[in-house]
């Protein structure tokens, strides 16, 4: 038996939402790895400074700015990735949005528009992916981890749209594990707790309710988007061939000790 392959040299991985925050920290774990990264966002100036600041670093990167809920923006980009590098390894479906409101204050627009982007848009990219992604050398050929929430399955009031749209990309990933496994394609999700990152600085200023997650992290902190990325590079690895249709809960111990404390 063959020691597993943990290093990403030479795969191709395209990143969703990669200007800054968790998505910027997956493609930098994955290049360090030897990860070709494919970084798109909708912020063109912010994808590209991030691009340039990993070319400094020796990085092998591509970059492209557009609207993931243009879907047939979604296709054409998976297609010109796959020819520009020869083929697709991983997919990483990152971005995320939120827009908060108490569920009598939401509108199906509000839904929507969360939906597009969390759910619509994976489907999209992972459908375009996987039909490459087949055309690999197997056994295996590739990988597909989609960005859930500790939200999915403990959400807090007023974040019914964003939650709900966590849950359903968590089941997403078990579809895709099931029509791809026998291909050689693994899809997980994960689902991080609470990260220092800009998305979250609105509640980040928030006192009351940083001290309320940390007495609820067993870790008693936040996490750094380092810590979320370094599973994600494991799971886009040859090493996690057998991990296929898995929520992986990356919070701290948050989910097991808010599971302990509703039995």
């Amino acid at each position: 038996m063959s020691a597993p392959n943990f290093s990403l040299a030479g795969k191709t991985i395209l990143i969703t939402g990669a200007a800054r925050g968790l998505g910027a920290a997956m493609a930098e774990t994955c290049a360090a790895q030897g990860a070709q990264i494919c970084l798109q966002d909708l912020n063109a100036e912010g994808v590209h400074a991030t691009a340039d600041a990993f070319r400094a670093k020796g990085y092998n990167v591509t970059t492209t700015a557009f609207d993931l809920t243009d879907f047939a923006a979604c296709e054409a980009w998976i297609k010109d990735s796959a020819a520009q590098n020869g083929g697709i390894w991983g997919l990483i479906n990152n971005a995320g949005i939120t827009n908060h409101g108490h569920v009598t204050d939401q509108t199906v627009d509000d839904y929507r528009s969360i939906y597009d982007l969390h759910v619509f848009a994976p489907f999209v990219l992972a459908r375009e992916a996987g039909k490459i992604m087949q055309l690999n050398p197997g056994p295996q050929r590739g990988r597909i981890v989609s960005v859930s929430s500790i939200a999915a399955t403990h959400p807090r009031p007023g974040i019914g749209n964003y939650a709900s749209s966590k849950a359903a990309i968590a089941g997403l990933t078990r579809s895709l594990a099931a029509d791809f496994g026998a291909n050689g394609i693994c899809a997980n999700a994960i689902a991080p707790g609470y990260v220092l990152t800009e998305m979250n600085r609105k509640i980040l200023s928030d006192d009351a309710f940083v001290r309320r997650i940390e007495n609820r992290t067993p870790a008693a902190r936040w996490a750094d988007p380092a810590e979320i990325a370094a599973p994600v590079a494991f799971l886009m690895s040859e090493a996690s061939s057998y991990i296929n249709g898995q929520l992986l809960a990356v919070d701290g111990g948050m989910n097991a000790f808010l599971q302990s404390n509703e039995a």
